[in-house]
């Protein structure tokens, strides 16, 4: 089992303290999420295995329409049912949009399995931005279960 989970433990990326880019004001910014919490529309295939792939998820998705299928018998779903926020803060986001803190909140937002591998999401990772970009997301907010 700790064999397994070795690739937890080491060194993923290393950031810079300088960023490659001038980032926009966050009030002028269109805000995208990206939840490990490996939710999903009922209709969408779930999460399996060491899945790298991701599901969208709408802005104005009904949260009793999600699914969550994430694998581990040890991932505790006790808060994501009472309030979606946890795993994935919509009303968070509209709430700072509203307050003119963000631009404004993506139409689109994802949803991958938490603790894969990172050369895995690789390929998905590079759909999902390219996506985020059609759609002029400026930044997008990783929220890790």
């Amino acid at each position: 089992m700790l064999q397994r989970a070795e690739h937890l433990r080491r060194r993923q990326f290393d950031h810079e303290a300088t960023p490659w880019v001038t980032p926009l004001p966050l009030a002028r910014s269109k805000i995208a999420l990206i939840t490990t919490a490996a939710l999903h529309r009922r209709d969408d295939p779930p999460f399996r295995f060491a899945d790298s792939g991701y599901r969208t998820i709408p802005d104005d998705i009904d949260p009793n329409d999600l699914v969550q299928s994430h694998i581990s018998v040890n991932f505790d779903r006790t808060h994501y049912q009472r309030d979606i926020n946890v795993v994935l803060p919509i009303e968070r986001m509209h709430e700072l949009a509203d307050a003119g803190e963000i631009g404004a909140v993506s139409p689109t937002h994802y949803s991958i399995l938490g603790a894969t591998e990172a050369f895995l999401l690789e390929p998905s990772a590079a759909e999902m931005a390219q996506r985020m970009h059609d759609e002029g997301v400026d930044a997008a907010l990783l929220v890790p279960v």
